[in-house]
């Protein structure tokens, strides 16, 4: 488990869990507020996460509804009273399970915290990053080395454009949190992109694809 301090925020990450999915709790240390982001599977190590940061999270901040990052969504309900937040768009939520529903440009409070909404579909089609400060939990949309996977070309293209004009827009030391794996930073995969975006690709091209090797 690692702790990462910026001012008020703290974010404790956790992990992995499920499909590998990395476990985000954010805290506000000034108020003591706190929400996961995500809901992966293996409750009980997000439970952990939230009793090591000696929290009782009260949302979760949804990046997207693919069933790895929505598995304790039912369970964390139960357990904390979290309430839902993500975007309408997402198809593979349960009826109910989305409580506040979110889009581009909006803010959600985490006590005195804001994490600002960025709309990044792509990977599916109501993708979100919610940004607070320096620090982007990105969902499946962008890791270190490449996009997330895609399910055709039209998807891919949409991907990139989501995060050519709303991820590469943010300050090179933005720290990107992805749902699975390692961290990068925007710098570090501008970089890579530049190498993707000078080459020629198939049509078809989606799936995984990598900045670097595609």
């Amino acid at each position: 488990m690692e702790r990462i301090k910026d001012g008020d925020l703290e974010i404790v990450v956790a992990g992995p869990a499920g499909f590998g999915n990395n476990i985000y709790v954010v805290v506000d240390r000034a108020t003591g507020e706190s929400a996961f982001v995500d809901a992966p599977d293996e409750l009980e190590k997000s439970i952990e996460a939230a009793e090591a940061a000696g929290v009782r999270p009260s949302k979760i901040l949804l990046t997207h509804s693919h069933g790895d990052h929505t598995a304790s969504i039912d369970a964390l309900k139960e357990r904390y009273g979290c309430r839902v937040y993500g975007d309408v768009r997402e198809p593979w939520l349960k009826e109910g399970q989305l409580d506040e529903p979110v889009a581009h440009g909006d803010e959600v409070a985490v006590g005195s915290l804001r994490f600002k909404v960025l709309s990044v579909p792509g990977h599916t089609p109501g993708s979100t990053t919610f940004l607070t400060g320096k620090h982007a939990f990105v969902g499946d949309t962008l890791f270190p080395g490449g996009p997330g996977r895609s399910r055709d070309n039209a998807a891919l293209q949409q991907e990139i454009t989501s995060i050519r004009t709303h991820l590469y827009a943010l300050p090179d030391d933005t720290l990107i949190l992805p749902g699975h794996g390692d961290r990068t930073t925007i710098g570090a995969s501008k970089a890579e992109y530049a190498v993707f975006a000078a080459k020629h690709h198939p049509a078809d091209l989606h799936g995984d694809v990598s900045w670097l090797e595609s």
